[in-house]
């Protein structure tokens, strides 16, 4: 039953992170000091929370959490959700740490590894953030998160515009419509700026 609540806790808070993020990325995007947005997962998951639950602490679901990783170290899923959850606290080298372990029990999740990703992507570790999402588009070319998320990573966090203008533009043929479509066209304009002459 508390399993069920910190589940269901767990993931009305990633709606909520979700959309922080975006609207925080984007920003950043407007006035130029970050440059890009970024939004991985897309559809009903921004809805808002059922009013009727109740709310723990962050301190709280992290302890619970903590808990159930050390009762079971090998549980993928409570990994996840603890670096999640870290995530949320703003703690994210200990994000980064449980994302790492969960991603080593479950290596082809792709949604772990782009949320891997993008935490060494915030905490300016491009290099790793490179890895985990080249690996991520070797099992999955076609993985449109992965592409959006790369191509900001090389341009931005690496200063590879060329390239990620590239993955960009990648991203767009596999998505077609839509608003990241939009903003990845902005980006792409953007970047061609940093480009050298000729």
């Amino acid at each position: 039953m508390a399993r069920k609540k910190i589940t269901s806790l767990y993931w009305e808070k990633r709606k909520k992170r979700q959309k922080i993020v975006f609207i925080v990325l984007t920003v950043f995007l407007s006035i130029g000091l970050l440059g890009s947005s970024v939004v991985w997962l897309g559809g009903d998951y921004f809805s808002p929370p059922p009013e009727s639950a109740p709310v723990s602490s962050p301190e709280e679901t992290i302890g619970e959490l903590e808990a159930r990783v050390k009762e079971n170290p090998e549980d993928a899923q409570a990994l996840a959700e603890l670096a999640r959850a870290y995530f949320d606290a703003g703690r994210l080298s200990e994000s980064r740490q449980a994302y790492e372990k969960a991603v080593a029990l479950k290596p082809d999740d792709g949604t772990l590894r782009l949320e891997l990703a993008m935490t060494c992507f915030l905490l300016s570790d491009y290099d790793q953030a490179v890895k985990n999402l080249e690996e991520e588009l070797r099992r999955r070319p076609e993985n449109k998160e992965a592409r959006y998320l790369y191509g900001q990573v090389l341009a931005v966090g690496k200063k590879d515009y060329r390239r990620g203008i590239q993955e960009l533009e990648k991203f767009i043929e596999l998505a077609k419509t839509g608003d990241d479509v939009a903003r990845a066209r902005q980006m792409i304009e953007e970047w061609r700026k940093n480009l050298p002459a000729g």
